[in-house]
């Protein structure tokens, strides 16, 4: 017992060493969330360890944590930025992106420059000689400019080209490109603005482009004289002009209003939401139909062979997903895939399974059909074996046929127990990104330019928002799409819910 509460106090003061030790790291660089969570988490943490009234949330507690990390804070975080403009060119805070602005410069007119020689041996560089219109300065390799008083700087041929400085000789080209990367970083402050490399014989002069007024807030382009105003997110100019990059600002209900009212989106969300709702109800109820079939049949204790057959049947779904997915693709190829060859040897035609919009619709669906099927067999055999054969007894007394046993005795009571699972199994489908990604991509096409493909569910098409727009990625659009697919699955699931209740009703009868 004695060891056991050292080797606690021991843990426990280790980690509270750590979390001190990286709260001190948080209050020098000024991050305010992360010293709170950590302060805020350290403290939890011993509350739980030394507090006994906290017993019960010890074992509650490692669950809860990574639920709120795994999903409510994804959950949380991606509702937050539905609001936003999160996108490319807005990724940064308002801070991160003026310090870049400021940071660009241009070369005034007219421009300052200084031919420039380097000296040293092969791999050393002592220095560097700028010389200007009026003024000549020597220039160390780490951007210290001075006078060139105080060094010896030799011509020997006399053609007004310096061939040593301080006993070192002038590099040549070769050498010159040696250092050329150690060069081109250098900025070496010079009145208002910094010279820089500009060729390979001459520094020039260049001035911050933007100067930044914090308390009107602008930026004022002194190349230009253009005066620039934040305007959701950027700076941009009365003539429309913006400046890159922008920042991260609230948008409120933008992103929602534009997929139901902006040509670019509600087209394309209207038709990848009618197919996705497609492939869920085709998938699902086919699955689950050749499911209950083969289970019916599986059921029959007169089969012989039947735990072959369950076996065999039950390969697709120990198989995993991915790679049976990327084998039927391989099968669905429309030069090389098996079905292609068969038909060409059979029929003389092949079929553009994946390049053409309703075949690879087809194709997916059939696929997930393969995928699905052995687990909507496996809860409906689990389920009829649950019946109590005097029902089917007294149905068969009353008269009741083979086709009437099934509708009012099997399926009412099968659905009682499958319906939540059913449920379950669309919510799934609606979201199974992995089978269009790795099936088809959301291909093909069906206009240039249209982001969405024929086979892109809703989740798939805020992938490429998120990750592959061709204009740019906006995770702010991705965010609030990702939203209303929540809301529609949590929606037909809570209808759904609501109208099993009445197969309640059927079970007390039974």
């Amino acid at each position: 017992m004695v060891v056991r509460v050292l080797l606690k106090v021991a843990l426990l003061g280790l980690f509270d060493a750590l979390a001190v030790y990286w709260c001190v790291l948080f209050l020098w660089d000024g991050n305010w969330t992360f010293l709170a969570v950590t302060a805020g988490g350290t403290l939890l943490l011993n509350w739980l360890v030394l507090s006994s009234r906290s017993y019960p949330l010890r074992y509650l507690f490692p669950g809860l944590f990574f639920l709120s990390l795994m999903v409510v804070y994804p959950a949380g975080y991606t509702f937050y930025i539905s609001f936003t403009n999160y996108s490319t060119g807005h990724i940064l805070s308002k801070d991160e992106a003026i310090g870049l602005i400021l940071q660009r410069t241009y070369s005034p007119t007219p421009s300052v420059s200084f031919q420039f020689w380097a000296f040293g041996e092969e791999g050393k560089l002592y220095g560097l000689v700028l010389r200007g219109e009026e003024d000549t300065y020597f220039l160390l390799p780490d951007g210290q400019l001075s006078s060139l008083k105080g060094h010896e700087l030799t011509d020997h041929d006399g053609d007004g080209v310096p061939d040593e400085l301080d006993g070192h000789p002038r590099l040549t080209r070769r050498e010159l490109f040696q250092n050329i990367e150690r060069l081109q970083t250098l900025r070496v402050p010079y009145g208002e603005g910094w010279l820089r490399m500009a060729t390979l014989t001459e520094f020039r002069l260049y001035l911050p482009q933007y100067r930044y007024n914090p308390g009107k807030d602008i930026l004022v382009d002194r190349k230009t004289g253009k005066i620039y105003r934040p305007v959701e997110g950027k700076f941009v100019a009365d003539d429309g002009a913006g400046i890159d990059p922008g920042w991260v600002t609230f948008v409120g209900l933008r992103n929602y209003i534009r997929f139901f009212f902006d040509p670019r989106y509600h087209k394309a969300f209207g038709r990848v939401f009618l197919w996705t709702v497609e492939f869920a109800v085709l998938t699902v109820g086919l699955s689950f139909a050749l499911g209950l079939a083969l289970a019916i049949l599986l059921n029959d204790r007169k089969l012989r062979l039947r735990k072959l057959y369950r076996s065999l049947l039950i390969v697709p779904y120990a198989i995993p997903a991915f790679i049976s997915i990327l084998i039927w693709r391989g099968f669905f190829n429309t030069h090389v895939g098996l079905f292609n060859q068969a038909l060409q040897n059979w029929l003389g035609t092949k079929v553009p399974w994946l390049t053409d919009p309703f075949w690879a619709r087809f194709s997916v669906v059939f696929t997930n059909v393969w995928l699905t099927y052995p687990y909507m067999m496996l809860i409906s055999l689990g389920a009829l074996q649950s019946i109590p054969g005097e029902l089917y007894e007294a149905a068969a007394i009353d008269g009741a046929g083979p086709w009437q046993r099934f509708t009012r005795v099997t399926l009412p009571l099968l659905m009682i127990s499958l319906a939540p699972m059913l449920i379950g199994s669309f919510a799934y489908t609606f979201n199974n990104f992995t089978l269009i990604w790795l099936l088809t991509g959301g291909d093909p096409v069906v206009a240039i330019g249209e982001r969405a493909g024929a086979t892109d569910i809703l989740l798939s098409y805020a992938y490429k928002l998120a990750f592959q727009g061709a204009r740019g990625n906006e995770m702010g659009m991705a965010s609030a799409l990702a939203v209303n697919i929540f809301l529609i699955v949590a929606l037909v699931s809570g209808i759904s819910f609501a109208r099993t209740r009445m197969l309640e009703e059927v079970s007390r009868g039974m």
